[in-house]
């Protein structure tokens, strides 16, 4: 009995930390990134199907900016800047921690990366919805303005705007698919940049953690705008369904189901070794009690 662990603690403490992380003064970055996504992508979108007279389909704001090599950068450097200073102790966190055990605590952190990285993409999700509302319609097929756009106006087929969305996804998946296999894979990158954090906080190096992470991002993206194999290694390529096709064969360069299995076996053993490392970690020793 001694040794059970408290789901009701558990909660408590995934609950406060969302609350702090929520109210958080940084919160306003996210709100500057998708007003920038609204300028690079969503109104761009927005005069091609003006242009055409023909709607976009609801969800291509969405798919566009999430399958953008040069835009998906973006996302979890600002999501990465949001939960950098978490897993967080300050003087009541640390009386906090005296009641609970330091499982139920990795877990309560664990519990609060899910919900915080699927909060910030349910934003984002609903808000590159917003602006187009009114003119989309709602169906599982591709909008002309996607796939014949550089058809009716060739001289602007290599427009950023008319590049957000390639033959590599709309020829090879639907949209309900594509959209929510890029919600959920981008859910796992958003949590594996979270307990990469919280590993190294547990072997008190926390600010190697913030480092280790954004080097993660910097490395993977710079790979997945040339496309280099190495790509692979890193998962931002794992995020964006258009990089696991070519343009018309069927066969992928990448199985999703791959994709898949990759986050969840990196994240389950960084919570794994978390759990094991927590046993040693003295919080007293972290560079930001008290912070």
């Amino acid at each position: 009995m001694g040794n059970r662990i408290s789901l009701k603690r558990i909660w408590q403490i995934s609950r406060i930390e969302y609350y702090k992380w929520i109210i958080n003064p940084r919160m306003i970055v996210a709100a500057a990134m998708i007003i920038f996504f609204w300028n690079f992508a969503v109104y761009p979108l927005m005069e091609l199907s003006a242009a055409m007279n023909s709607p976009l389909n609801s969800l291509e704001p969405f798919l566009a900016v999430v399958n953008s090599k040069a835009l998906n950068l973006i996302t979890p450097a600002v999501y990465l800047f949001l939960i950098s200073d978490y897993p967080r102790l300050d003087r009541n966190g640390l009386f906090s921690l005296q009641r609970v055990r330091k499982r139920e605590w990795v877990i309560g952190q664990f519990l609060f990366f899910i919900y915080s990285a699927f909060s910030f993409l349910l934003v984002l999700f609903l808000f590159m919805l917003l602006p187009n509302a009114k003119n989309s319609f709602v169906a599982d097929g591709w909008s002309l303005v996607v796939t014949q756009y550089g058809i009716f106006f060739p001289e602007r087929a290599a427009s950023f705007a008319a590049t957000l969305i390639t033959k590599e996804l709309y020829n090879q998946i639907a949209p309900f698919e594509a959209a929510a296999v890029a919600f959920i894979l981008n859910l796992f990158y958003l949590t594996l940049l979270a307990m990469i954090l919280l590993l190294f906080y547990t072997f008190n190096a926390k600010k190697v953690g913030v480092t280790v992470a954004a080097g993660i991002i910097a490395f993977g993206s710079a790979l997945g705008m040339i496309k280099s194999s190495g790509m692979w290694i890193f998962p931002m390529a794992h995020t964006m369904v258009s990089l696991h096709f070519t343009d018309y064969f069927r066969k992928p360069i990448m199985p999703l189901k791959t994709s898949f299995l990759y986050f969840v076996c990196a994240i389950v053993v960084l919570l794994v070794v978390s759990l094991l490392a927590i046993k040693h970690t003295n919080f007293l020793n972290i560079d930001d009690n008290g912070a």
